[in-house]
């Protein structure tokens, strides 16, 4: 499957196997097109032909859903300079813009509201979290 993408842009986010069904998602810099999932598809179909995996398994290529939580380095990278959620392994959330992202982990401009008095004030802080102290990630979403 590598080799479907190898070139293209598109990276390997996920394969899900679960009864009767193979989920495998993809994603791209610039979004993910149907005819690319299509091209996938058949390509894994053509390659995997000569075994009996299709018998009992339906296989469906797409892209992650933007309520799924962030699972790659290049899925981080993609969403630079977007506002995220996260949930670290010692149960604190963080929300901030994630501003960095690399094979270790994240950095993020979290914002902390410090009460003075009656008065609240934000700040900007920076955050590093470790992948390793990571649970989950998701792109934080608002509709105004």
């Amino acid at each position: 499957m590598t080799q479907k993408l190898d070139g293209t842009g598109y990276f390997l986010v996920e394969v899900k196997a679960g009864p009767g069904k193979i989920l495998v998602s993809i994603d791209h810099p610039s979004g993910t097109r149907l005819d690319d999932c299509v091209s996938l598809s058949r390509f894994l179909h053509q390659s995997l032909d000569d075994t009996d995996v299709f018998e009992k398994h339906e296989l469906e290529v797409g892209s992650p859903g933007m309520e799924e939580p962030l699972l790659v380095l290049p899925q981080f990278l993609k969403r630079l300079g977007q506002q995220v959620n996260v949930l670290t392994r010692d149960g604190m959330k963080h929300t901030g813009i994630l501003r960095e992202a690399d094979a270790q982990g994240i950095g993020l401009d979290e914002e902390i509201i410090i009460h003075k008095g009656k008065k609240k004030e934000k700040q900007i802080t920076p955050v590093h979290l470790g992948f390793s102290d990571i649970k989950e990630t998701r792109v934080h979403f608002t509709f105004d």
